[in-house]
């Protein structure tokens, strides 16, 4: 690994120190995640483009990088930032190591830092812009993260289209691959298609119903996604995952907020308002559905988070459609969620 000395430096001025593992200078969104494990998940996740991720966890890269793991082919986080980094990993599975696979694509991986001091920080300062570098130099702007056109496939494409199964239209707006992966093992014929969709493009698909995605970026930026989000589920049985949950939201006239330093990691503890037990979740998001501008709109909240009560879940009041915060997909994280996908398929009349 080459030693060259290198620095986080935040926009508030803090800076932090470092070793250059590989790749080069870059500037992004700096976020943290605590997750114990699936960094290789993590770094693939597109919901993280245009960030700087910091894992909390203290060694990384013990098991390498497993291919058939990873929610996208190519790396999306802007760059890792680590306390320890090994080189040489250590389990069956492994097909390379971790700065080898980012290293390829020219992700940085900054090892050597004070991680726990840094998450400390993002947590009582917030998530803020920043950058990697070989010496501080101040004056960083804000990061831009809407990328959901550069994440998201161009074309349409059949992920799964054997079987009797309901089919499904994904809209992807920066998927991971684990939400095809439950669709199709739970039984669906899986279509995916461009966030340039329009609502007309995805009635001649003549589907069952829709699934909106997650991905990255602001959602209230977002106002042509949040349109087809309400114009597909006013004809759809639909399911929103993460940014797909707040684009329904938004389609139908509720508001986002930015949260402090959002919720990342595999952890994070969800209350059900039907019943049902609560759920431990994976959780990869910087902005909530803001609860009193629901008041007027025909969803309520069905899920919340057991630790600082933002809303992790909506239903409408009258059509088949609802959405969670989190990833039921999990890919890393527990997967106690795992259901929605089958309570999703069986509004469809499928057999999940």
């Amino acid at each position: 690994m080459s030693r060259e000395r290198a620095y986080l430096e935040l926009q508030d001025g803090s800076v932090y120190p470092g070793v250059l593992a590989c790749g080069g200078q870059v500037e992004g969104e700096v976020v943290f995640t605590t997750a114990m494990t699936g960094y290789g998940e993590v770094v693939t996740d597109a919901s993280y483009a245009g960030q700087i991720v910091v894992m909390t966890f203290p060694e990384i890269g013990v098991y390498g990088v497993d291919p058939d793991a990873l929610e996208a082919e190519a790396p999306r986080a802007r760059a890792l930032v680590v306390r320890e980094l090994q080189e040489v990993p250590s389990h069956v599975s492994a097909r390379e190591d971790l700065p080898g696979f980012l290293g390829r694509a020219g992700v940085p991986i900054l090892a050597e830092v004070d991680t726990r001091a840094l998450t400390r920080h993002l947590r009582t300062a917030g998530t803020m812009s920043g950058r990697i570098t070989l010496a501080p130099r101040g004056a960083i702007e804000d990061a831009d993260c809407q990328l959901v056109r550069e994440m998201a496939t161009k074309e349409p494409y059949w992920f799964c289209r054997e079987g009797s199964g309901p089919r499904v239209a994904v809209v992807d707006f920066g998927l991971k691959h684990d939400i095809l992966r439950q669709l199709r093992d739970a039984g669906a014929r899986v279509l995916v298609l461009p966030p340039t969709s329009s609502a007309a493009d995805v009635a001649a698909a003549e589907v069952d119903g829709v699934l909106l995605t997650n991905g990255p970026g602001d959602p209230s930026r977002m106002g042509e996604y949040a349109a087809l989000a309400r114009a597909v589920a006013e004809r759809h049985a639909t399911l929103g995952i993460c940014l797909g949950h707040q684009l329904l939201a938004l389609g139908y006239g509720a508001r986002t907020f930015k949260l402090p330093f959002g919720h990342r990691g595999a952890n994070h503890p969800v209350g059900h308002s039907d019943g049902r037990p609560g759920e431990v979740t994976s959780q990869n998001h910087g902005y909530a559905v803001d609860r009193e501008s629901l008041q007027h709109t025909p969803l309520e909240v069905s899920e919340v988070h057991l630790n600082d009560g933002t809303v992790e879940g909506l239903r409408h009041k009258t059509r088949p459609v609802f959405s969670v915060q989190y990833h039921p997909e999990a890919g890393p994280g527990p997967w106690e969620a795992r259901g929605t996908f089958g309570r999703f398929l069986r509004s469809l009349g499928g057999d999940a």
